[in-house]
């Protein structure tokens, strides 16, 4: 098990947080670059208003972060949003040390010190991806993950990683180590979109569906943060519809689960980011 460098962390003062993405950061960077933005839509709960994804955006270090805590917790009175929000912050603090001693930034190592550092109650999901040169260096664990659209085709897609149906791999208490994360290199051209998201997006929208999105954005000129939005909002649609064919009923379908008590959308938060390469 990977332990925590052993290095002094400077002192930063931390931006404001919207709708729960940092842009706080301070890096130069050259070649080929990422224009990105975010769309967060928790589910409607009065006793967890910030719902339980996170994530951040360091421009200057082109990464990008997103974490779904596990609901399961609520049963045991844990919001595990708590444990989202504090691992990605942590992240984003690991992303800005790496850079300025380093001068680049790997997501694993990444992973692994805001891991250390997280000490809220609960579990998450997590995905981070950083632009490098003219590929993408990302690790991933557990249901949250990435496409890659080029000309409004998927050209890859980050597997999900779980354990059994609605069960992922997930980090924090007792759970899973970011030992069990998988990394990925992935070239990219200019004019190609990276779409980084929790469950909520991908349990209820199929990957051509978003490229046809991103394809139609593209084309009519859309900043990253409408098609953000439009992303978003059309799979918080699904999520509310009970007759729709989605990637979460044909999981269940494909491990034998009855069809009628799985038709439909998975009522989620619903985290997207967009980052169009330029």
């Amino acid at each position: 098990m990977k332990k925590m460098r052993a290095t002094k962390r400077r002192k930063l003062v931390q931006a404001p947080i919207h709708d729960g993405v940092l842009n706080e950061c301070r890096y130069p960077r050259k070649g080929l670059k990422m224009e990105a933005a975010s769309s967060y839509i928790p589910k409607d709960n009065e006793e967890k208003p910030l719902g339980e994804d996170a994530c951040f955006i360091c421009e200057e270090t082109q990464t990008i972060g997103v974490a779904d805590g596990v609901g399961s917790w609520g049963k045991k009175g844990i919001d595990a949003g708590e444990y989202a929000r504090e691992l990605m912050n942590n992240a984003s603090f690991s992303v800005l040390e790496q850079a300025e001693e380093e001068g680049s930034v790997s997501p694993l190592q990444v992973l692994h010190e805001a891991y250390w550092m997280t000490k809220a109650k609960g579990s998450s999901t997590a995905c981070i991806v950083t632009l490098q040169e003219d590929f993408l260096h990302a690790v991933n664990i557990g249901d949250s993950g990435f496409l890659v659209i080029k000309k409004g085709k998927v050209v890859f897609q980050s597997p999900a990683m779980q354990k059994r149906f609605n069960c992922p791999y997930q980090l924090g208490n007792e759970r899973d180590t970011p030992d069990s994360a998988q990394e990925f290199k992935v070239d990219v051209e200019h004019d190609d979109v990276l779409v980084v998201g929790t469950d909520g997006l991908f349990d209820n929208l199929f990957p051509h569906q978003i490229g046809s999105i991103v394809h139609n954005c593209v084309e009519g000129k859309l900043s990253p943060k409408m098609m953000a939005s439009l992303i978003a909002e059309l799979a918080w649609y699904h999520s509310l519809q009970k007759d729709r064919s989605t990637p979460y009923t044909k999981s269940a379908m494909e491990v034998g689960l009855v069809q009628e008590n799985y038709l439909g959308g998975k009522y989620d938060d619903v985290t997207v980011v967009v980052a169009k390469i330029v």
